[in-house]
C-alpha cells in the first residue's frame, strides 16, 4: 500500500509541473526578437521575444507608431541582464508553406529581418534578395532559433522569464541564439552562420543612453521551389532588393517601438549637388546616407531630353557613410550637365 501511495503522489506531482508550464510558441509569420551579448560582454544568459505577427507589422498605417509587445524592461534587466550596455539584438522571422503552414500571398522562403543604422537618423540600403535555396537554409536557422527556446521552455518552470512569448536561455545552451545567429568566423557576428549578410544585429554602446534603430526588411526569394521568377508585389521587381517595411527602435529604458515606412521610404533621399569647374576638371559635390551607393550621371545639352537612365555614368560608384562626397570628371565639352543618383 505504500508502494501504491509513493507512486500515485509522484505521478500527481509530475503533472501538476506540466501543468504549470507555459512553452514558448512560434508559429509560421512570427517575429523573433533576439537579445544577447558577445566577446569580453558575454553574460550568463540570452533571451528570444516572439513580439507577433510580420504582416501585423506591415498592416501598420504608413507613417505610424506602435509599442513593440512580448516583453518588458524588467524581463531584461536586471533578470536576463546586467545593464543595457552592449546589448546585441535584431529581429527576424520567415513564412513556410507547407501542407499545415500556409500564408497567403506569400511565396515559402520569404524572410524578415533587420538590417542596422549605424547613425540613427540615416536609413539602412536594402539588401539583395537571395536565391530560393539559401532563403531557405537562412529560414531554416530561424526555426531552430524557435525550436531551441520552445525546447528549454518546456523544461523550464514557467515564471516571468519563461512564457509563452519570453524565455531566457543559459548562455552555454547547444541550441540558444548564438548557435544559430552567429557567424562561424567571429561569433559576435550575425549571419545565420554565414549565408547572410550583413549583420541582423546592431549593438547598444557603453553607457547607453537614447536609442538605437535597425531597418526591417521583407525579402522574397528570387524564385519559387520550381524556379519560376517571383515578384515583389511591394515593388513591382522580380529581382533587386529586399522591401523596407520600416523601423524598430529600442531605447534605453528598456522599450521598443516599430514605426511603419512611409511610401518610398525605403529611397535614401536624393544628394544636394554643388559643382564647381576649373580648366577641364568640374568636382561635383553631394551629401551622402549612410550605406546608400552614388552613381553619376553627365550628358551634354542635346541629351537632356533622354532619361537619366540612359545617360553615360562614371566607371566609379561611392558609398556613403553620412559626410559629404565628391566625383571628379575630365572632360573639354564646352558644357555638361550632371545628376548624381542614389540607390
Amino acid at each position: 500500500m505504500t508502494n501504491k501511495l509513493f507512486w500515485a503522489g509522484l505521478g500527481l506531482t509530475a503533472f501538476v509541473q506540466m501543468t504549470n508550464a507555459l512553452p514558448f510558441t512560434s508559429t509560421n509569420n512570427d517575429l523573433v526578437l533576439g537579445f544577447r551579448k558577445t566577446g569580453v560582454h558575454t553574460e550568463t544568459h540570452e533571451a528570444v521575444v516572439n513580439i507577433g505577427q510580420a504582416t501585423t507589422y506591415l498592416n501598420v498605417a504608413p507613417g505610424s507608431t506602435i509599442a513593440v509587445p512580448g516583453f518588458n524592461a524588467s524581463q531584461l534587466v536586471p533578470d536576463s541582464f546586467s545593464s543595457f550596455n552592449y546589448l546585441n539584438w535584431s529581429v527576424t522571422g520567415y513564412s513556410k508553406t507547407n501542407t499545415v503552414a500556409v500564408l497567403p500571398g506569400y511565396v515559402n522562403n520569404t524572410l524578415w529581418l533587420t538590417v542596422h543604422r549605424v547613425s540613427t537618423n540615416a536609413p539602412t540600403t536594402a539588401p539583395a534578395r537571395l536565391g530560393y535555396s539559401t532563403q531557405g537554409f537562412i529560414g531554416g536557422k530561424m526555426n531552430s532559433i524557435r525550436s531551441g527556446a520552445s525546447y528549454y521552455s518546456s523544461q523550464t518552470a514557467s515564471n516571468q522569464d519563461n512564457t509563452a512569448a519570453f524565455v531566457r536561455e543559459p548562455v552555454n545552451d547547444t541550441a540558444n541564439l548564438t548557435v544559430y545567429i552567429a557567424s562561424t568566423v567571429d561569433a559576435a557576428g550575425s549571419t545565420f552562420n554565414d549565408y547572410w549578410t550583413p549583420d541582423v544585429e546592431i549593438t547598444t554602446p557603453a553607457s547607453f543612453s537614447g536609442s538605437v534603430v535597425s531597418d526591417l526588411y521583407e525579402v522574397r526569394p528570387l524564385t519559387d521551389a520550381q524556379g519560376n521568377p517571383v515578384t515583389d508585389p511591394h515593388t513591382g521587381q522580380a529581382g533587386g532588393n529586399a522591401y523596407y517595411v520600416g523601423f524598430f527602435q529600442f531605447n534605453s529604458n528598456g522599450t521598443m517601438t516599430f514605426t511603419r515606412a512611409t511610401a518610398g521610404g525605403s529611397v535614401p533621399p536624393a544628394p544636394i549637388l554643388a559643382v564647381n569647374r576649373n580648366g577641364n576638371t568640374t568636382t561635383i559635390s553631394f551629401g551622402t546616407t549612410v550605406g546608400a551607393t552614388y552613381t553619376l550621371y553627365y550628358t551634354n545639352a542635346a541629351g537632356l531630353s533622354a532619361p537619366v537612365s540612359s545617360w553615360p555614368t562614371a566607371s566609379a560608384t561611392v558609398t556613403g557613410d553620412g559626410t559629404p562626397k565628391q566625383f571628379t570628371d575630365t572632360s573639354a565639352d564646352g558644357s555638361r550637365f550632371y545628376r548624381v543618383g542614389a540607390h
